[in-house]
């Protein structure tokens, strides 16, 4: 390969380079063709992709994410296919090839990798490896109210904006953190996503004492800020959750694991 600017023979060469990704600053190798004279560096498409999958996975190691020579050693090790692996996590086989090129996992989705591959149970996908809290429930709806500066939980309104709110800030801390806030568990219903028998839950919200649950932790409130930064209406939060594959694809009364939070495009 000659140089653009003086026609200078440009020599491959191996270089380490510092890049700032998702606010970390990452070191990792990267093979170049660079000119002596100018210092002009210019690389091949394979290059470009090597680079990619190199940052990818520094990144996931800084992290502490398994990276994808990680995933695809620990799966051979376990004499799992591809398929196998999915078929563990409950997800499509094209998660898995994504995973072990270069597509970034969450935490929630990296520890569900770790268990599976342990041949371990991958938690419990409905409650989203929580408790469920009824005064839990009530803490996060009195925070959404504190957050979006009006009445969310009413008597008599079966929780049809409450329960959406509740369910996008539930899902959205177990795609972050492997966690849900509440142990809640959702079904699809013909109005949106619902707190599962939640004719039989109102009740119990409404009378719940709220200081008896477990304080928010940062990431809680950071995750219920967010929904409601990105909902300030109800009119949004209702919308956006008719808009959700990961409900409209269910059968009515079916329910909607917390694993479907990868899939969710409105938030």
């Amino acid at each position: 390969m000659k140089c653009p600017n003086d026609d200078q023979e440009m020599q491959l060469t191996e270089l380490q380079k510092k890049v700032q990704f998702r606010g970390i600053e990452i070191n990792y190798p990267a093979e170049a063709y660079v000119c002596s004279r100018c210092g002009l560096e210019a690389g091949t498409i394979t290059q470009t992709a090597h680079i990619q999958s190199r940052i990818s996975n520094a990144y996931r190691k800084k992290s502490g994410l398994l990276t994808g020579e990680e995933i695809a050693r620990k799966r051979k090790a376990a004499r799992l296919t591809q398929e196998d692996l999915a078929h563990r996590m409950e997800v499509g086989i094209a998660s898995i090839k994504r995973w072990e090129g270069t597509q970034i996992q969450s935490k929630s989705m990296d520890k569900a990798l770790r268990q599976a591959l342990e041949n371990c149970s991958c938690g419990d996908k409905y409650t989203g490896n929580k408790d469920f809290s009824i005064s839990k429930v009530k803490l996060v709806l009195r925070t959404f109210e504190r957050f979006l500066d009006r009445q969310i939980l009413r008597v008599n309104d079966k929780l049809l904006y409450a329960a959406k709110y509740l369910w996008y800030a539930d899902m959205i801390h177990f795609r972050e953190t492997g966690e849900s806030i509440t142990g809640a568990t959702y079904a699809a219903l013909p109005l949106g996503p619902q707190l599962n028998t939640y004719t039989d839950l109102v009740k119990p919200i409404l009378a719940a004492d709220e200081s008896e649950a477990e304080p928010l932790t940062a990431d809680e409130e950071r995750a219920i800020d967010h929904v409601a930064l990105t909902f300030p209406q109800n009119r949004a939060v209702f919308d956006a959750a008719h808009r959700e594959q990961v409900w409209s694809e269910k059968a009515a009364g079916r329910p909607i694991p917390y694993t479907d939070a990868e899939r969710m495009t409105e938030i």
